[in-house]
């Protein structure tokens, strides 16, 4: 139970923090960028929100925007994955 416990506080810390990846870095082009919201609480405005922090805001063009259901976990709650790809506006 311990182990859970421990494994369960570390699975939502790194879902609280979400997940930002830099999928192009040639000067040459527009920077690309995907966001990770999955997790309890989190929804398409934290990763607009990460998207304008990271491009200006309304500074980007959605490139593509995924969620899907996942299974129901042990608490039998379905989590919501979620990723926004943006490309950044020069």
């Amino acid at each position: 139970m311990r182990v859970f416990t421990v494994l369960m506080l570390c699975v939502l810390a790194a879902a609280n923090t979400g997940c930002m990846n830099d999928v192009k870095s040639s000067s040459s082009q527009a920077k690309t960028f995907s966001y990770d919201c999955s997790g309890p609480g989190k929804g398409w405005g934290d990763c607009t929100e990460k998207a304008d922090t990271q491009c200006g805001a309304h500074n980007y063009t959605t490139v593509s925007q995924n969620g899907a259901a996942e299974n129901k976990g042990a608490s039998g709650n379905t989590e919501m994955k979620r990723t926004l790809v943006v490309s950044c506006k020069r």
